[in-house]
């Protein structure tokens, strides 16, 4: 009955916090979008999906990989193979977050040039490349404290997250009044990668205070790669192939509109005008990471 009620209540929180961080970002979206404009917007959110799809591939998997392995270990008794399970899947999440930082540096020219049509420098995508790391490990982190039935400090996390993201956004704003569409995506960019490396330090601190009650109960170690790459990798792919559809789709939005016979300038300021009241991808995409 214990177990019962505290899946509900774990349940619950999740609930209750994703859908409130969803519905602060599209609010936050919607204020941002009023203040830099039109034009502004819809190159940060063609820039976002590209975040959104990197994000994929950073965490796609490796989270729900983690929860999986340690519930399994925790169940048993395993405290110690649990916990190498964690370092394991963090090993794994480091280097998937690495090689979509790196993809990101590899492509962003490209991306500038074709994608974007010279409006932005190469810069913003370069500076999504330095919370990738950082979001991955996030990814098993939460997934641990899902294991261990503690989803509220990743609620924490997320709130105080959004808090940051929110804050920095507005003084970055402010004090940086520029028109210019690149430095108004810089701005939320860095905004953003600022929110990421306080959530990350955040979430090292609950995990090592945590593992430490499970450091001294010994248990039979097991080799965990297998396992975590057998659950990851297949639940990756898949994420993979959904979001670069999607991220597709939104590029694809302001080509087209350019095919009507506007420039690709005014183009991105109509999609970014459908995009400031309805365009919340990003949010959810985080949130659903979290949430996994």
């Amino acid at each position: 009955m214990r177990k019962t009620k505290l899946f509900f209540i774990n349940g619950i929180i999740l609930t209750i916090t994703a859908l409130s961080m969803r519905s602060i970002g599209l609010v936050f979206n919607i204020y941002v979008a009023n203040k830099v404009g039109s034009e502004a917007i819809g190159i940060f959110s063609l820039i976002m999906s590209v975040y959104s799809f990197a994000i994929t591939i950073a965490t796609s998997g490796i989270g729900i990989a983690c929860t999986c392995t340690v519930s399994e270990e925790f169940a048993k008794g395993n405290y110690i193979n649990g916990i190498k399970a964690v370092k394991t899947s963090i090993i794994f999440s480091v280097l998937l977050g690495v090689i979509s930082s790196i993809l990101v540096i590899a492509f962003s020219p490209a991306i500038s040039a074709i994608w974007l049509k010279n409006l932005v420098s190469k810069t913003p995508l370069l500076l999504i490349s330095l919370g990738l790391p950082l979001i991955s490990v996030s990814s098993v982190i939460g997934g641990y404290f899902s294991s261990v039935e503690k989803p509220y400090k990743s609620a924490i996390s997320q709130i105080l997250e959004t808090s940051v993201k929110i804050i920095a956004t507005i003084c970055l704003l402010y004090f940086n009044p520029s028109k210019d569409v690149e430095t108004i995506c810089i701005s939320l960019i860095l905004a953003d990668v600022i929110s990421e490396i306080f959530s990350f330090s955040l979430n090292i601190i609950f995990y090592i205070i945590d593992i430490k009650k499970y450091i001294s109960k010994r248990s039979l170690p097991i080799q965990m790669k297998k396992k975590i790459f057998s659950i990851a990798f297949p639940i990756s792919i898949t994420s993979c192939i959904r979001s670069g559809l999607s991220s597709l789709k939104q590029f694809l939005i302001p080509i087209r509109l350019e095919l009507s016979g506007i420039s690709y300038s005014l183009a991105v300021s109509n999609y970014g005008l459908i995009s400031r009241y309805g365009h919340a991808c990003y949010y959810v995409c985080k949130c659903s990471n979290w949430v996994f």
